[in-house]
């Protein structure tokens, strides 16, 4: 295996649907790919502002599922029948043993990391993940807000950053569809510009 061949299988993640969703028969489904980048922009946010390191949270982020790409995306309910991180890592392990050694040892101590939880940008990289979810019921299910509402509180719980918990108060007032009108039409700007 190359790296080229690395990259060819990291790209699998893009036509890897989530699996979780199918459970809240929502239609609006996403790939491990698409999660996997807004979750690194929002780790990388909640990190800044908080004090930690936004780089590193990132990169913590964008790599999480990684292993996804040999396991398909295993949703919580699936989860529980493994016996603990031991399968995620053997999988990065084998993933990137023909890397040159720098990326390969880059990669495997961020999944080392992420599995860890232990530093601050571990901790805000997994909420970023669930803030991420939390982002995509209230995108998806605006039409069932009784089921939105029980996903809600389910992801909800699971926060543990004060970052985090201070920002679900915004995402579940905050309307998906609101920002593109906004962002037309910008504060003191006249919204008759030509589009």
């Amino acid at each position: 295996m190359s790296t080229a061949d690395f990259w060819y299988e990291v790209g699998a993640l893009k036509r890897t649907t989530r699996s979780g969703w199918p459970l809240a028969r929502m239609a609006n489904r996403e790939s491990v790919a698409d999660h996997s980048f807004r979750t690194a922009v929002i780790a990388m946010t909640l990190a800044a502002t908080s004090g930690a390191d936004p780089d590193r949270a990132a990169t913590l982020a964008l790599l999480h599922d990684l292993p996804e790409a040999r396991l398909g995306d295993l949703h919580h309910l699936a989860r529980r029948y493994l016996n603990g991180p031991k399968p995620f890592q053997q999988v990065v392990e084998d993933q990137t043993a023909t890397l040159p050694p720098a990326a390969r040892e880059v990669i495997r101590a961020r999944a080392a990391e992420w599995q860890s939880r232990e530093s601050p940008e571990a901790l805000i990289a997994r909420d970023a993940d669930i803030l991420d979810s939390i982002l995509h019921v209230r995108e998806s299910l605006g039409d069932r807000p009784d089921l939105q509402n029980r996903w809600l509180t389910y992801l909800a719980a699971s926060l543990t950053t004060d970052e985090a918990r201070s920002l679900l108060t915004e995402i579940t007032t905050t309307d998906p569809d609101d920002w593109w009108p906004r962002a037309v039409s910008p504060p003191g700007g006249d919204g008759g510009e030509s589009r």
